[in-house]
C-alpha cells in the first residue's frame, strides 16, 4: 500500500491508501516536473494524455487510429477535411469542436510555440466549417502533404478555457504558465492529474470520459510517475518491482531475466532488445571555426570507433547507421545512394584521420601535441558534451575525446545538467555533441534531411549544428511536393552528396526506443510476440491503446478489438489523396446546422456559406492535373516532433 494523502494537492476525499495493484508506476523524466501546460517547451510526463488529438499514430507500423476524429476526406489536394466525433466532450461537459482545434493551432501564429508555430510554414488556414468539421488548407506554395497529416496527431486545447487564460497571460501562456493545479485543468482524455510532488505525480482514471462507450476504459485506475536522480537509481527500483514500465538506459538489461529470473522484459527478448528509432549522430558546430573546415570534420569522422561505441557503451542495443540520414532498416532505404556512400566512405581509422590533416597542412607546428591550421589557429581546446546522467552517451564522449587527442585535436568531455546543455545548444556555445534527428515515421527521410541540413531551422527545431548551405533549401522544398520515385531519387542523391561532402553530422547508430516492463503486477505489455499497438511510452495519447491491453497479473490480457477495427495505414491516406479531385471546379453539397449565417473564405478561394438547416453548395477551385503529380509522399512533422524527440532522449 502507498499512503498518498501527504502529497501536495490532495483534497480530504483523496486522502486514502491506493492499492499497489491499481497503480501503473512509470519512470521516464529527470528532475522536477516543469508543469502540465502542454504549450511549454517541456511538460510533465503523460500530460498530453489529458488532451484530445484527431488520430493516434504509431511510427513503427505506420498506422493511424481515429481518436477524436470520426473520419477524414481530401476535398482536393490542398484541403483535408476532418469530422470530429459528435459525442466528444471536455471534462466540464462542453463539446469538443472545430473551433477548439482552430484556436489552438492559431496560438502558434501569435506566439513562438514549438508544437504549433512551424505548422504555419506549410498550411494556410485551419477553418471551422461547422462545430464538428474542420478544413486544413494549404496552397501550391506551401504544399507539404505530410505536414498536413501532422495536424492529425497533434493535441489541442479547449478554447473556452484557454482564451480566458490568454487574455491574462499573453505570450506567457507558452513560457511561464505551469497549469499545475489539478482542479483547474480542463481536458478530455481518459486520465486527469490528481496530485503531484517533485518526486512523484499521480493521474486518476476518468471513468465518465466521453470515449467510454467507444473505447471502454483503460485498465489501471491510477498512473503514476516517479523521478530518480539517475539511470542506476531507476534500474534498482525497476528490479525491485517499484516500477511497472520505465524508459531508461540500463547496462546488460538482459541479466535481469536471463540471470536473475525476474519477470522483466524489453520489446525484444534478445539482441538488440529495443526497437530502433531516431538517427543518433555526432554533430559538429559549423558556427565555430575551424570546426567548419571540411578536412577537420572528415578527420573527426575517422576517429569514431562505431562498433566499439555500440558494443561497449551501448551494450549492443542498436546497429550501426547508414552513412547518410536515411534509416536503412526502413522502407526509405531504397533512396540510399550506395555509390556516393562508397565514394565518401568513412571508417574508424586513426592513421587515415592523421593523413587527412597532414595533407591539408593542419599539423603540430610547435610540438605541444595539438595541431594548428595553416593560419596558426589551434585545433582546440574543444569539448564534446551530453547531459549528465546519460551514462551510455557519456562513455561514448570519453572514447571519442580520447581518440581526438590521439590525432592532435585537443578535446575534453563535459557533462552539464540537461537544462544547461539545452541552453548552450540554443546559444551555439558548444563544439561537439551527440544528438538525435527527426526519426522514422510517415515523413522519413525528408524529415531527417530537413532536421539536419535545412539552414532555415535552428535548435531546437533542427539544424543543431548550424549548417549553412542555401543549395539545400530548394531540394528540401522540392522533395516535399514530389511523388515520382525517380525524381525523388535524384533529389535525395543531391542531398546525400552535400551531406557526405560537408558532414554536418556523423551518423552513429539508431537510438534505442527505451522501454522496459515488469510483469509483477500487470501483464500484456506490447512486445514482439503479441504485436500489440506500440508507439512510445512518452508520446501520449498516441500510445493510449497500451493501457487498454494490459491486465492485472493472473488475468488474460488482450488487445481491444477497436485497434484492429479502426487502424488504417498511411498508404491508404495517400491513396485517397491521389483519388481526390485534381483540377477544375468541384461542387460539394453538405447540410449544416448553424443558427447564424456566415462566410468562410480560404486562401485557395474556397467558400462555404452556412445557414440554418439548409443545404450549402460549396464550389472548390483546384489546380491543374499536372501539379497533382507533385502531391508528396514525403514531408515532416516539425513542431510536434520537437517535443517528441526531446522527450525520447531525456528519458534515456
Amino acid at each position: 500500500m502507498l499512503l498518498v494523502s501527504a502529497f501536495a494537492g490532495f483534497t480530504p476525499a483523496q486522502a486514502q491508501e491506493i492499492p499497489r495493484e491499481e497503480v501503473y508506476y512509470h519512470s521516464s523524466s529527470w528532475g522536477p516536473p516543469p508543469g502540465w501546460n502542454p504549450l511549454l517547451p517541456d511538460t510533465g510526463w503523460f500530460a498530453t494524455i489529458m488532451y484530445p488529438q484527431l488520430y493516434l499514430y504509431s511510427p513503427y507500423t505506420d498506422e493511424w487510429i481515429p481518436y477524436v476524429a470520426e473520419s477524414y476526406e481530401w476535398i482536393d489536394k490542398y484541403t483535408l477535411e476532418v469530422k470530429i466525433r459528435g459525442d466528444a466532450k471536455w471534462w466540464d461537459g462542453q463539446p469538443i469542436t472545430a473551433e477548439d482545434l482552430k484556436y489552438t493551432f492559431e496560438l502558434g501564429k501569435k506566439y513562438t510555440i514549438g508544437d504549433f508555430s512551424p505548422f504555419w510554414d506549410y498550411i494556410e488556414e485551419i477553418n471551422a466549417i461547422d462545430d464538428k468539421t474542420v478544413w486544413i488548407v494549404t496552397s501550391e506554395k506551401k504544399l507539404n502533404n505530410f505536414q498536413m497529416l501532422s495536424v492529425l496527431n497533434t493535441y489541442f486545447l479547449p478554447k473556452h478555457r484557454w482564451e480566458v487564460l490568454e487574455k491574462d497571460l499573453g505570450e506567457k501562456i507558452s513560457t511561464e504558465f505551469r497549469d499545475d493545479d489539478p482542479e483547474k485543468i480542463v481536458g478530455a482524455g481518459p486520465y486527469k492529474l490528481m496530485t503531484w510532488t517533485e518526486e512523484v505525480y499521480y493521474y486518476e482514471r476518468v471513468d465518465d470520459w466521453w470515449g467510454k462507450d467507444l473505447f471502454g476504459l483503460p485498465t489501471p485506475k491510477y498512473v503514476a510517475h516517479r523521478t530518480f536522480k539517475d539511470n542506476i537509481a531507476a534500474a534498482l527500483a525497476f528490479e525491485a518491482g517499484e516500477l511497472d514500465v520505465m524508459t531508461h538506459f540500463t547496462p546488460k538489461i538482459w541479466e535481469i531475466w536471463e540471470v536473475k529470473g525476474l519477470a522483466r522484459r524489453t520489446y525484444y527478448a534478445s539482441r538488440p532488445y529495443y526497437i530502433g528509432g531516431d538517427l543518433v549522430s555526432v554533430y559538429i558546430n559549423y558556427a565555430k571555426p575551424p570546426l567548419d573546415n571540411r578536412d577537420v570534420r572528415r578527420a573527426i569522422a575517422h576517429v569514431i570507433p562505431f562498433d566499439e561505441l555500440i558494443s561497449k557503451a551501448y551494450f549492443n542495443y542498436s546497429i550501426r547507421a547508414a552513412a547518410v540520414p536515411i534509416v536503412h532498416t526502413s522502407p526509405a532505404a531504397k533512396f540510399i545512394d550506395e555509390d556516393l556512400v562508397e565514394q565518401y566512405k568513412f571508417e574508424f581509422d586513426l592513421d587515415k584521420a592523421k593523413k587527412i590533416l597532414d595533407d591539408a597542412g593542419i599539423i603540430d607546428r610547435n610540438g605541444d601535441g595539438v595541431r594548428e591550421m595553416p593560419d596558426g589557429t589551434k585545433l582546440g581546446p574543444f569539448t564534446i558534451q551530453v547531459p549528465y546522467g546519460w551514462s551510455d552517451w557519456m562513455m561514448m564522449c570519453d572514447i571519442i575525446a580520447t581518440n581526438l587527442r590521439t590525432i592532435g585535436i585537443d578535446t575534453t568531455t563535459e557533462f552539464p545538467d540537461f537544462s544547461v546543455w539545452w541552453d548552450r545548444l540554443a546559444r551555439k556555445e558548444w563544439d561537439l555533441v551527440i544528438g538525435w534527428d527527426a526519426g522514422v515515421g510517415f515523413n522519413h527521410p525528408w524529415n531527417s534531411f530537413r532536421w539536419i541540413m535545412d539552414p532555415r531551422l535552428s535548435h531546437p527545431a533542427g539544424n543543431w549544428e548550424n549548417y549553412e548551405n542555401p543549395d539545400v533549401m530548394p531540394l528540401i522544398d522540392a522533395a516535399a511536393k514530389e511523388s515520382d520515385e525517380a525524381k525523388l531519387m535524384e533529389i535525395y542523391g543531391q542531398l546525400q552528396e552535400m551531406f557526405l561532402r560537408d558532414l554536418p553530422g556523423v551518423p552513429l547508430f539508431y537510438g534505442a526506443v527505451w522501454y522496459e516492463y515488469s510483469e509483477d503486477y500487470w501483464v500484456g505489455w506490447p512486445n514482439e510476440e503479441n504485436g500489440y499497438w506500440f508507439a512510445n511510452f512518452w508520446t501520449w495519447p498516441s500510445n493510449m491503446p497500451a493501457l487498454f491491453s494490459v491486465a492485472p497479473k493472473g488475468q488474460t490480457p488482450r488487445e481491444p478489438e477497436w485497434v484492429d477495427e479502426l487502424k488504417i495505414p498511411t498508404s491508404k491516406i495517400f491513396a485517397d489523396l491521389a483519388a481526390a479531385p485534381a483540377h477544375g471546379l468541384v461542387t460539394v453539397t453538405r447540410t449544416v446546422t448553424k443558427t447564424e449565417t456566415s462566410v468562410v473564405e480560404t486562401t485557395v478561394r474556397q467558400t462555404v456559406t452556412e445557414t440554418t438547416t439548409t443545404t450549402a453548395q460549396v464550389t472548390v477551385p483546384t489546380m491543374d492535373v499536372a501539379s497533382v503529380a507533385g502531391a508528396g509522399v514525403v514531408a515532416l512533422i516539425v513542431g510536434v516532433v520537437v517535443g517528441w524527440l526531446v522527450g525520447s532522449r531525456k528519458k534515456a
